[in-house]
């Protein structure tokens, strides 16, 4: 969560100080008072506080992809699923291809922006998903479908599989998919861009 200090002689010091550093009006401000002295007649008086910044997080990820089809002079709409330690932000656009990009890097480093968005506001870090009309859904879908097949066959003919380079995120979805394969042990090998998975028979 966003926290700074400040000092001032008196609170509305601390007050006006943070709400030109937040640009925020202090309902959404949590002052917690360090250090204090009243001073006699104002003289000597200085007050220190923490002030954290309250915003709801998941409000603040949906207005950063509104604002990100704007400014990429895109009209769409951006729906909302959240649950307990995750949310994901479904985006539906007039130019989807644009967003998702070659590869779906675009749709990517959108995601990544915006986690780092929505968890400034969060005490616990929060999943975060970013998705187009289905799309990330239906990627995953396939590369999870695609890791089953192979360890389908490995587990049969013993013999382990070579998968081409692909990305971390794709990997990270082949080694979760297959975590809980008795006979299955994935492993990552290569450097990157050419980092690629090895599904291994295990006895």
């Amino acid at each position: 969560m966003k926290s700074k200090i400040f000092e001032g002689k008196v609170m509305d010091d601390i007050i006006v100080a943070a709400q030109n550093h937040f640009h925020h009006d202090q309902q959404h401000l949590t002052i917690h008072v360090l250090e204090e002295k009243k001073g006699i007649f104002g003289i000597g008086a200085y007050v220190k506080a923490k002030v954290t910044l309250n915003l709801d997080p998941i409000e603040e990820g949906k207005k950063y992809l509104l604002q990100l089809l704007s400014d990429l002079c895109l009209e769409g709409t951006v729906e909302v699923d959240s649950a307990q330690h995750s949310v994901t932000f479904n985006i539906d656009s007039n130019n989807n291809g644009m967003i998702i990009g070659r590869e779906g890097k675009t749709l990517q480093a959108i995601q990544t922006l915006t986690s780092q968005v929505v968890n400034q506001y969060t005490k616990s870090h929060l999943k975060v998903l970013v998705d187009i009309n289905g799309y990330k859904q239906q990627h995953n879908q396939k590369i999870e479908y695609f890791a089953r097949k192979i360890a389908k066959e490995v587990t049969q003919t013993k013999i382990d599989a070579k998968l081409d380079p692909m990305n971390a995120y794709d990997r990270r979805l082949i080694h979760q998919a297959l975590s809980d394969w008795k006979h299955i042990q994935t492993v990552s090998e290569g450097a990157d861009p050419n980092r690629y998975i090895m599904i291994k028979y295990k006895r």
